[in-house]
């Protein structure tokens, strides 16, 4: 063999792997493009179940709905002067 075959087998085996590292690096890319979007509808997802429970919370700690619900269930009122107390330090 002479020295123009040896080093068109070395060009081709570099290409060769070359080629190899740039369908791997592509693969990988897509794998993580696929990961990428289920991470973002599992976002989503969240963000938008995070926003239906803030709603949920200001609808029930209203201040008059935690009022009626004292009142009506438990029995609470608010004190006349007679129940309530003065702490004095």
């Amino acid at each position: 063999m002479n020295r123009y075959s040896v080093m068109s087998a070395v060009v081709a085996a570099l290409c060769f792997c070359s080629a190899i590292a740039v369908a791997y690096s592509k693969h990988l890319s897509r794998q993580a493009y696929v990961e990428l979007s289920r991470n973002q509808r599992t976002l989503d997802a969240l963000d938008v179940q995070w926003s239906q429970l803030q709603i949920e919370e200001s609808t029930f700690s209203e201040h008059g709905l935690v009022e009626r619900t004292a009142r009506d269930r438990l029995g609470m009122m608010y004190p006349g002067l007679d129940g309530a107390v003065m702490i004095v330090r």
